[in-house]
C-alpha cells in the first residue's frame, strides 16, 4: 500500500526501507533520460559501423574496425543492452511510484463504495444483516474452510485423525491474529459495520460503513461536559529527543496503573511541555494518552464513546479538552507545537491539529497505534504514523495499509521480525512501550532521509538542534460541571498556568470556561444537540472501539 506524496518506512527483518513516491517518479525520469542517451550512443555506433562497411572495400583495416564496432554493440554491457535494461528499470520504477502513490487511496475508495453499495442493496431486505455478517465470517475463515474441504476431498479419513484435528484447532485459534496481519481484519470490520448499519439504518452507497456506523452510534450518545483539573505536582519529565522521546512522553502520561505511567498520575491526564531553547525561542509538546475505560458515557472521558466520536468525525470531548489545555498553558500563536498520542490519543492529536488550523503553529503530529480519523492536518503539518503489523487497534478504522498524505512518514513495523515477541498477543502488539522502541528505530532510519524532509524539519522546529530546558504541566480531564456548581466544596487549587486566553475556535470544539482563578476549568457543551450533531447523525458512519490496553 502506498502513501500519496509522503514516505513509507517499513521495519522488517532486514534493513529499514524508506520509500518516497515523489522521489521514485524523479528517479524514473532520470532513468528514462539515461536510456535516451544510451540509445543515441548506440545510434552513433550503428552509423560508424555503416561507414566502416563502406570503407572496408578500400581500406583493409576498416574490416577490423567494423568487427570491433559490432562486438561493442552486441556486448552485454554495450549501449544497446544498457539502454534496454535501463528502460525496463525506468518502467518498473514508474510503476512502483504509481503503486505507492495510488494504491491505498484508490483501493480503499473502491472497497468503501462496494461495501457501502452492498449495504444499501441487501440492507433494506429482511436478511441484510445475516448476509453481510455471513460475508464477514467467510472473509475471516474462508481460507481455512477451503483448505479443510481440499483435505477432505483428498484424504477423507486422514483429515479426521487426532493429529489433524489438533492442527485444525490451532489454526482456528490463530485466525484473529492472521486476519489482522494480512489485512483481512479491516475487510471483516467493514462488512460487520455494514451488517449493523443495515439493522439501524446507518448504511448508504459510496460511504465508509465503519465510519458511518461510528458516527451513527456517537450521535445517539448523551452529551457530556468536561473540565480541566490542573495537577499541583506534575512529574519533572525530560525534554524529548526525536520520535522515541515524543512517544515516551505519552507513555509517561498514562496513569500509574499501567507499566509505563508515572506514580500518582490520574486517568485521562494530558501533558503539556514547554521547551525553552538556548537561542531564546520556545516550543511546545502536547501528549495525549489512549483509551482507559471500556464504557461509552462514563466518568472517564478516554473511553469508547470518545473513540466512536473520533472515528465517526463528530465532535468529541477530548479534542475540546486538549484545545482548552493548550490555551490554559499559554501557547503562543507563532510558537511551534508537536501533538503526539497513542491509540485514542493519536486520533485526538490529529483532530486537534485540524481544529486549531490558523490558531496555533502545529508543526508535527505523531500517532502510535492509532486508527485513522476523518480530520486531516492542515497544509504545513508533518505527520508520523507508527503502526505494528500485528496491532489490531490500527485496523479498527476498516482500512488496510499505511496512513498516507502529504508530508507524511508512514511507518509499519513487523514486531516478530524486528526483536519484538515472536508471536505477539494483541495486548503486546498495541502496548505503548513497544511503540517507544519503534520510535527509536525510526530515529535511526531518519539518518537516511534528506535533511530537508518535512518530518526532519518539523522535529528540528519543535525539539531544536540541542536538548532544550523542559517545563512540564499536566491537567486531568474530568467529566461533569465544576464542583462548586454541583455542591459547596473546597475548590481544587493548582499551580497557576501561564495566562493566555484561548483563541476562538469553531463552535463544536470551543472551550467554554466556567469557574475562575486556580479552580478546575469547565468545558461545557449544551445538553441540546446542535444542528451540526443532528446532521452528523443523519450522515452516519462507523465503529471504532479501541481496547483498553494502553
Amino acid at each position: 500500500m502506498g502513501v500519496r506524496d509522503g514516505r513509507s518506512l517499513t521495519l522488517g527483518g532486514g534493513r529499514p526501507v524508506v520509500v518516497d513516491a515523489a522521489e521514485l517518479v524523479v528517479a524514473a525520469q532520470r532513468l528514462r533520460a539515461a536510456r535516451d542517451g544510451l540509445d543515441v550512443a548506440d545510434a552513433r555506433l550503428r552509423a560508424a559501423a555503416w561507414q566502416a562497411v563502406t570503407l572496408a572495400g578500400d581500406v583493409p583495416e576498416a574490416g577490423a574496425l567494423l568487427d570491433a564496432l559490432e562486438a561493442l554493440r552486441d556486448a552485454r554491457w554495450g549501449p544497446r543492452a544498457l539502454a534496454q535494461g535501463t528502460g525496463d528499470l525506468a518502467a518498473r520504477t514508474r510503476d512502483a511510484a504509481a503503486a505507492y502513490d495510488l494504491a491505498e487511496s484508490d483501493a480503499q475508495a473502491r472497497w468503501a463504495g462496494v461495501v457501502g453499495l452492498l449495504g444499501l442493496v441487501v440492507g433494506t431486505g429482511p436478511f441484510g444483516a445475516a448476509l453481510l455478517g455471513s460475508a464477514a465470517v467467510a472473509v475471516a475463515v474462508g481460507d481455512l474452510l477451503l483448505d479443510e474441504a481440499r483435505q477432505l476431498a483428498v484424504d477423507p479419513f486422514g483429515a479426521l485423525s487426532p493429529g489433524e484435528v489438533r492442527d485444525d484447532l490451532d489454526r482456528l485459534a490463530s485466525v484473529p491474529q492472521r486476519v489482522v496481519t494480512d489485512g483481512r481484519g479491516a475487510v471483516v470490520l467493514q462488512l460487520l459495520a455494514a451488517a449493523l448499519g443495515s439493522m439501524t439504518g446507518a448504511y448508504g452507497p459510496h460511504l465508509d460503513p465503519v465510519r458511518r456506523f461510528s458516527a451513527h452510534v456517537a450521535g445517539v450518545l448523551p452529551a457530556r461536559d468536561v473540565r480541566l483539573v490542573p495537577r499541583t505536582d506534575p512529574p519533572d519529565l525530560p525534554a524529548p529527543r526525536g520520535v522515541e522521546g515524543l512517544v515516551d512522553l505519552v507513555a509517561r502520561t498514562y496513569d500509574d496503573g499501567t507499566p509505563t505511567g508515572e506514580p500518582g498520575t490520574p486517568l485521562a491526564t494530558l501533558t503539556v511541555q514547554r521547551l525553552d531553547h538556548a537561542d531564546g525561542t520556545r516550543s511546545w509538546v502536547v501528549a495525549v494518552p489512549g483509551t482507559r475505560a471500556a464504557g461509552l458515557t462514563g466518568a472517564v472521558p478516554t473511553d469508547n464513546g470518545t473513540n466512536l466520536a473520533l472515528e465517526g468525525g463528530v465532535p468529541d470531548v477530548m479534542t475540546r479538552a486538549v484545545v482548552a489545555a493548550m490555551g490554559e498553558a499559554g501557547i503562543g500563536a507563532d510558537e511551534p507545537v508537536a501533538l503526539v498520542g497513542h491509540s485514542q490519543g493519536g486520533m485526538v492529536a490529529t483532530s486537534v491539529a485540524a481544529a486549531t488550523a490558523g490558531t496555533y503553529a502545529v508543526r508535527l503530529v505523531v500517532t502510535a497505534g492509532s486508527p485513522d480519523v476523518p480530520a486531516v492536518p492542515p497544509p504545513g503539518v508533518a505527520t508520523v504514523t507508527l503502526r505494528h503489523r500485528e496491532d489490531a487497534v490500527t485496523v479498527l478504522d476498516g482500512k488496510v495499509g499505511e496512513r498516507g498524505g502529504p508530508r507524511t512518514l508512514s511507518v509499519v513495523r513487523d514486531l516478530a521480525a524486528t526483536g519484538g515477541p515472536p508471536r505477539p498477543s494483541f495486548t503486546e502488539a498495541h502496548a505503548v512501550a513497544g511503540y517507544v522502541r519503534t520510535g527509536a528505530l525510526v530515529d535511526d532510519a531518519l539518518g537516511d532521509v534528506p535533511a530537508d524532509d518535512p518530518v526532519r524539519r518539523a522535529l528540528t522546529d519543535v525539539l531544536g538542534e540541542r536538548r532544550a530546558s523542559a517545563t512540564t504541566t499536566q491537567v486531568t480531564v474530568a467529566v461533569g460541571p465544576p464542583p462548586d456548581l454541583v455542591a459547596p466544596a473546597t475548590p481544587t487549587v493548582a499551580r497557576p498556568l501561564a495566562a493566555a486566553p484561548a483563541a476562538p475556535l469553531a463552535a463544536p470544539l470551543a472551550a467554554q470556561p466556567a469557574g475562575g482563578g486556580g479552580r478546575a476549568r469547565s468545558i461545557s457543551r449544551s445538553s441540546r444537540r446542535s444542528a451540526s450533531a443532528r446532521r452528523s447523525r443523519r450522515r452516519g458512519t462507523a465503529a471504532c472501539s479501541c481496547p483498553r490496553a494502553p
